[in-house]
């Protein structure tokens, strides 16, 4: 399952939330995508679902803003022609061809890297907040 996990400080670099709460919860926690600067972090972790709730309870303990993610990528299906834009650029392997080579999309797989919805030539995917 994935969580977004936020933070708006400027004390970002002086404690190791990341390992405290891998520590605390003894989760297998992946790191899908991190941006990070001097006064924000934007973390896209990927948690075992039986550790979820878990996990999320001890960033917000440490004043983190954590959402989940259900829904990473709105991929319009009526405007997308196939065209494998998308396949060719996913670093994580989000698209597949099929055997009528048509697209498909396992949104599990998705890091929200963003590279996709820019390369994608008729607007057919976009970001989901």
């Amino acid at each position: 399952m994935k969580l977004l996990v936020r933070r708006y400080t400027s004390d970002l670099h002086e404690t190791p939330y990341m390992a405290e709460v891998i520590l605390e919860t003894g989760a297998k926690i992946n790191i899908d995508r991190a941006n990070v600067d001097a006064v924000r972090a934007d973390l896209i972790i990927d948690v075992p679902s039986d550790k979820l709730e878990q996990v999320a309870e001890h960033f917000r303990q440490k004043g983190l803003e954590v959402r989940r993610l259900t829904k990473l990528i709105a991929w319009d299906e009526e405007r997308c022609i196939h065209c494998g834009a998308c396949i060719s650029v996913c670093p994580a392997h989000v698209f597949t061809f099929d055997q009528a080579w048509t697209i498909h999309l396992e949104e599990g797989k998705c890091i929200r890297c963003d590279v996709c919805i820019k390369a994608c030539p008729l607007n057919a995917l976009a970001s989901v907040d």
